[in-house]
């Protein structure tokens, strides 16, 4: 789960077909597609060694369908960004950016960002969100660029928080297994292909990380 800023609420993701779940159907039912579950913790924050109080149980309070994908998230303020894959008609998976309003329980938006397994999201300067992920090569883009697309695609996303813009898809280097953000600094410290590489925040350009 992801949990809110106010540590209230826990986000439970349900990443269903992408993680090996059924192709969701024409009418919703939870568990086909992937969500986004609503679960108060007031219920379910004991201390440890404390006897769990009588009529303590809590129940999800909504469910919301994410068309786009659901395998992590990231929350900032009432906005709960969620990075996942959504299936093709060719049966390859495409990477989507989705904009949960919380407090309504709607998707804004959504976004085309890097294919793969995302596994990383971490805020950083200059209004930016870096999304990385895994097997990126495996998906859409990869494929589109074989048949001739002129497109990046490799495992990394920077995402303008302010805009609501893919900033930069990273040219592929490898899987995006570490991301971390050097906060006033304008600068993103990333793990691709078992190699480090630096980033500004400002526009997305590789910084020298000899």
């Amino acid at each position: 789960p992801v949990f809110s800023p106010d540590g209230n609420t826990a986000y439970v993701l349900n990443c269903a077909i992408e993680c090996g779940g059924t192709q969701p159907s024409a009418n919703y039912l939870p568990g086909t597609q992937a969500s986004v579950s609503y679960l108060p913790t007031a219920g379910i924050l004991i201390q440890s060694g404390a006897p769990v109080p009588p009529g303590s149980n809590t129940l999800v309070t909504a469910t919301v369908p994410i068309p786009g994908g659901a395998t992590d998230a990231i929350a900032n303020g009432n906005t709960l960004y969620v990075a996942g894959q959504q299936p093709q008609s060719d049966g390859l998976f495409a990477g989507v950016l989705s904009v949960l309003d919380t407090p309504s329980q709607r998707v804004l938006s959504s976004y085309s960002i890097s294919d793969g397994n995302h596994t990383k999201m971490v805020f950083g300067d200059d209004n930016t969100l870096w999304v990385g992920s895994q097997l990126c090569t495996a998906g859409e883009r990869y494929q589109q660029v074989l048949r001739g697309a002129q497109i990046q695609y490799g495992c990394l996303t920077m995402f303008n928080t302010a805009t609501n813009t893919v900033a930069s898809i990273d040219s592929y280097k490898g899987d995006a297994t570490g991301i971390a953000a050097i906060t006033n600094l304008g600068k993103i410290y990333t793990a691709e292909g078992g190699q480090v590489y630096i980033y500004s925040t400002v526009d997305g350009s590789a910084l020298d990380n000899t």
